[in-house]
């Protein structure tokens, strides 16, 4: 996957969760906090370790920096 499709995955995943808030969507920091608080929540109630997806997330993305370079 390239980067610029990685960026395009997010902005849609960000503007999803505001369209199912009925917000207007926002790239901000602030709309990336919501984000991550609504995938805490859901891990929750999935009995999915969020604290290890986030490590494997970091995991994911310094490799992908690597083969970006």
């Amino acid at each position: 996957m390239t980067t610029s499709l990685h960026i395009e995955t997010a902005r849609a995943a960000l503007a999803r969760a505001a369209w199912a808030r009925g917000e207007k969507p926002a790239y901000d920091e602030e709309a990336i906090a919501d984000l991550l608080a609504d995938m805490r929540h859901w891990c929750r109630k999935a009995n999915v370790d969020y604290g290890r997806c986030d490590q494997r997330a970091a995991s994911y993305y310094q490799n992908e920096l690597g083969s970006a370079s």
